[in-house]
């Protein structure tokens, strides 16, 4: 369920940066998706019979606090993200190696996933840490592209499809 709203926010985030979408609108769905992956990664951490493990809920932590910081960001109207633009920097590097280390388990569409997402914690690096903004709209698309893939990956997650479970 999280990657579900993991892609609808990024579709959402990536129209918006494509300049269709009001600040507030966006940073209600940012809110809700932060919290939903929060959720998880508390249920996994403390909750009993969880599939999840401590490095599960270390990746998805690093959704959670990415939406909360967009969220508030865009309902506070911020116009200088660079901090944040520098956090998806940090996202970034940590999330290659986290796509090797779900490579070693053998699922191959997930590490693809980590890999798509280290690209795009890059490029939101680029666009806001680095304050490139001649690369608004190039971001903008891959967001939303990212956020059509991830949506389909988590919904063949949810419904017992994903082909490397």
């Amino acid at each position: 369920m999280g990657l579900l709203f993991v892609g609808g926010v990024l579709f959402v985030n990536g129209i918006w940066l494509l300049g269709r979408g009001s600040d507030e609108d966006v940073a209600v769905f940012n809110f809700l998706t932060g919290l939903i992956t929060f959720l998880i990664v508390l249920w996994w951490g403390f909750g009993d019979g969880s599939a999840g493990t401590p490095f599960d809920a270390a990746g998805t932590m690093l959704f959670s606090f990415t939406y909360l910081w967009l969220g508030a960001n865009a309902y506070r109207g911020v116009a200088d993200q660079r901090s944040f633009g520098w956090y998806c920097a940090f996202v970034a590097i940590v999330a290659i190696p986290t796509g090797y280390l779900v490579l070693l388990d053998g699922d191959l569409g997930l590490t693809a996933l980590w890999w798509v997402w280290a690209a795009l914690w890059a490029s939101f690096f680029l666009l806001l840490g680095l304050q490139r903004d001649e690369y608004t709209a190039p971001v903008g698309w891959f967001t939303a592209l990212v956020g059509v893939v991830t949506a389909v990956s988590g919904y063949l997650m949810a419904a017992g499809f994903w082909p490397w479970a």
